[in-house]
């Protein structure tokens, strides 16, 4: 029985393998949950995992980045999360936003500049709004020692024209963005996230009340539907945000194990379909009609595979070389395993 450590964060569509509902042939599973950010963080900084959940922006960096010694990993065209975090887009009452079209030249903050729901966001509003990625000044809500952006080498060289800064240890994206320091943030911490003991403060929280507060309010009400079914039926993609990876070392000794990893998490997304498909695990928006949403987006809300998601892999890679973070388009099939290249 192989035995993998395993690094994820929670997901309705996971859930069947954590639990152990599904169990993949010969191999054993142990899983260390987290929030995403941690978990990319602990795996960049320290190779903890031997099968993970990644950030696909910041594994695309890494394929450039790494030294031969780490970050030897491998991807599963697993794609069972979408990149719609930003959409709970806040803004600061006075910024004098009141819609996308009025970000250009504001300053956003993101919990790390690298990762792809900040990388989708940039591309959504190019896309359907015509701002560009150094159109905006930045701000990276994570501090530099603990941050992805760090590790990845951005503290020492950004993209070309992108303005980035760093907050402190006693700064917070909420309280930045209560007192109008900042125009506008998305995933801004509700409270405290104190982490592990290599992640100390990782996400920092200042006590500022965002539900019901004045100086606060959403950019989309409607959670961002508008947005990405217009987005959809412009490009024909929906944005997904993490990949499932496996340490090159673990495949080099086992090379079964991609297509049983990769039929398991498929079994467990299933399953978690069945279990109801009016739930979380099929909608795209939470509240949202099952029926309709499948008119626009097709039956299958988070297809796997290669075929069903070259077209959305194709505009991440091209849309990492156009923000500056990665230098080279990356061939699609370099970033899988080789027996997952017929999925």
């Amino acid at each position: 029985m192989l035995k993998l450590k395993v690094g994820f964060s929670r997901n309705i569509r996971v859930e069947p393998l954590i639990e152990g509902t599904v169990k993949p042939k010969n191999i054993e599973l142990q899983f260390v949950l987290g929030s995403p950010g941690e978990i990319f963080y602990r795996n960049l900084k320290n190779d903890e995992f031997d099968l993970f959940e990644m950030s696909f922006s910041e594994y695309l960096m890494t394929k450039e980045k790494g030294d031969g010694k780490r970050w030897r990993w491998n991807g599963l065209p697993v794609f069972l999360s979408k990149a719609f975090m930003w959409l709970n887009l806040l803004v600061n009452a006075k910024a004098e936003i009141s819609d996308a079209r009025d970000l250009r030249g504001k300053r956003i903050g993101v919990p790390d500049y690298p990762m792809t729901a900040a990388l989708w966001m940039r591309k959504v509003f190019k896309e359907l709004y015509g701002i560009e990625h150094h159109d905006i000044v930045w701000y990276n809500g994570r501090i530099r020692e603990l941050s992805h952006a760090g590790i990845l080498g951005l503290d020492k060289s950004l993209p070309q024209g992108v303005v980035l800064n760093w907050l402190t240890k006693e700064q917070s994206l909420d309280v930045m963005l209560d007192g109008g320091e900042i125009d506008a943030a998305f995933n801004v911490p509700r409270r405290g996230n104190a982490g592990t003991k290599d992640a100390r403060n990782f996400d920092r929280h200042g006590g500022t009340l965002l539900e019901g507060n004045p100086m606060i309010r959403r950019l989309f009400p409607d959670s961002g539907r508008q947005v990405i079914t217009e987005f959809y039926l412009r490009t024909g993609v929906v944005p997904v945000n993490h990949i499932v990876v496996v340490q090159r070392r673990v495949l080099e000794e086992n090379p079964w194990v991609a297509l049983e990893l990769y039929k398991a998490f498929l079994e467990s997304k299933e399953i978690a379909y069945k279990a109801g498909r009016n739930s979380s695990a099929t909608l795209l928006f939470e509240g949202d009609d099952l029926r309709r949403q499948m008119e626009t987006f097709g039956e299958d809300p988070y297809p796997c595979g290669l075929k069903a998601n070259r077209k959305m892999l194709e505009m991440l890679v091209r849309s990492s070389v156009e923000q500056g973070l990665t230098k080279g388009l990356a061939r699609i099939e370099d970033l899988f395993y080789p027996s997952t290249w017929s999925t």
